[in-house]
């Protein structure tokens, strides 16, 4: 059984810690466990049920209603309100059932959710709404060491074979825009973002040649007199140093001067005044905006 401090059941189910205190005293909707010093924590299923009231209550319901109920009650609410189109405030609903398919390690129910959510409000929408909330709410706990990190890996690989199933519906044929070139630098691996960058560029007529992970830069030469290059965009999210981040830049914009060069970037990078040629993305709207234009 996985533990979880209140900092932790805050951060992942998205409830204050004030909030929580007072739901326990007030409604007892959960009742956390203590340590020999008297130190409350929490297990799976309190964080599921935490999910759901919480998904609930942002869906209009009271919580002194919920509390009344019994599980298989406050599954079907959560199912009734998923399909009420009238609800517009779905994304807590998609994101509580997210997850827990990663809790519990229940691919069915991430499937199920998954194809409700993007058939409901769109890839887009789901993907920058549901499936990064959900990610970085497990990814934060799993970084701080507070949680087993399978259950972020299992989430990952789950949204990552979603994402290369959508790009194969839309196939390999030559497409009539700019070619982009997309990439992860040496020893960066957190992919999904470049992934669902590849995604959109194809779902936005572009050609895409998807070169993955951990890539030795140098490497890329090899496509320069096979293939033009209007686009390289390449993703850091990790904690890749600044020295790094300069030998990529000069090195890109050296020997492909003729491309515009784009990076998914962490913020905390960008101090230096020689990556003012850089064009630099911090949201996906900003992406959305640069490849519709």
């Amino acid at each position: 059984m996985d533990k979880y401090s209140i900092d932790d059941f805050s951060k992942i189910t998205g409830l204050n810690k004030i909030l929580i205190r007072t739901w326990e005293n007030r409604y007892s909707f959960v009742k956390p466990h203590r340590t020999s010093t008297n130190i409350r924590y929490y297990d799976d299923s309190m964080i599921v049920k935490a999910l759901r009231y919480s998904a609930l209550v942002d869906a209009g319901f009271k919580m002194s209603v919920l509390t009344k109920l019994g599980s298989k009650q406050i599954d079907s609410l959560i199912n009734d309100a998923l399909n009420n189109n009238n609800n517009t405030n779905k994304h807590s609903l998609y994101i509580s059932k997210i997850i827990e398919s990663s809790i519990s390690f229940n691919q069915l129910l991430f499937h199920n959710t998954y194809e409700k959510c993007i058939r409901n409000i769109g890839i887009i929408a789901c993907y920058k709404h549901v499936l990064l909330e959900a990610l970085n709410r497990i990814g934060i706990l799993w970084m701080n060491n507070e949680i087993s990190p399978t259950q972020e890996h299992f989430l990952s690989e789950l949204i990552k074979t979603k994402i290369y199933k959508e790009i194969e519906k839309i196939g390999f044929k030559k497409l009539s825009k700019e070619n982009w070139v997309l990439f992860l630098p040496k020893n960066e691996l957190h992919d999904i973002g470049l992934l669902f960058a590849y995604l959109s560029l194809k779902m936005n007529g572009h050609n895409v040649v998807y070169l993955g992970q951990n890539l030795p830069h140098s490497l890329l030469l090899s496509l320069k007199d096979k293939n033009k290059i209007d686009n390289i965009l390449f993703s850091i999210v990790s904690n890749t140093s600044k020295l790094d981040l300069i030998e990529i830049t000069n090195f890109l914009e050296t020997h492909f001067s003729e491309s515009k060069i784009h990076a998914i970037i962490n913020e905390n990078l960008i101090t230096e005044e020689r990556f003012q040629k850089l064009s630099t993305i911090s949201s996906i709207d900003e992406f959305i905006n640069l490849i519709t234009k």
